[in-house]
């Protein structure tokens, strides 16, 4: 039996959404070292997240919870599985999704941050065909962006 047809062992869905945090957190703290976040575009869509609610509680379940399930049917579950089985070279389509991925955020920084963490989240769903575990490493990663942004 494959590794990837067995259900996930519950420090494995720890394990993935601890991956995601990390990356998030080293990505934020690289880009705030190279100043993409003080970049005008960056900060109004920054903005723009807090515009949505002055609930947090709000804001926590749009981007931590609804976001990343909708995202992940869209971007894991049709577009890598569709283009997975049409190219049959799984690192092209990685590559492709989180490129697709990144275009969709429609901000400079957040295109190149979301094609980055669209690899990781990507391949994480390569490993793991099962869409708990790419909705935990976003969920992870948006919960540090969002922490970043009322820092």
């Amino acid at each position: 039996m494959k590794l990837n047809s067995v259900k996930p062992k519950w420090y494995e869905y720890i394990m993935w959404a601890g991956i995601g945090a990390f990356a998030a957190f080293i990505l934020t703290l690289i880009f705030n070292f190279t100043g993409l976040t003080g970049l005008s575009s960056f900060e109004d869509a920054s903005q723009g997240l807090l515009g949505v609610s002055e609930s947090l509680f709000v804001l926590i379940a749009l981007y931590c919870l609804v976001t990343p399930c909708l995202e992940e049917i869209i971007f894991r579950y049709f577009i890598f599985n569709l283009l997975n089985k049409r190219i049959k070279k799984a690192a092209v389509s990685i590559l492709i999704t989180a490129a697709l991925f990144g275009i969709y955020h429609l901000n400079p920084v957040q295109m190149l941050y979301g094609f980055l963490m669209g690899l990781l989240i990507t391949y994480s769903y390569y490993k793991r065909p099962i869409l708990t575990i790419p909705i935990l490493v976003h969920a992870a990663a948006n919960a540090v962006a969002l922490a970043y942004t009322f820092l």
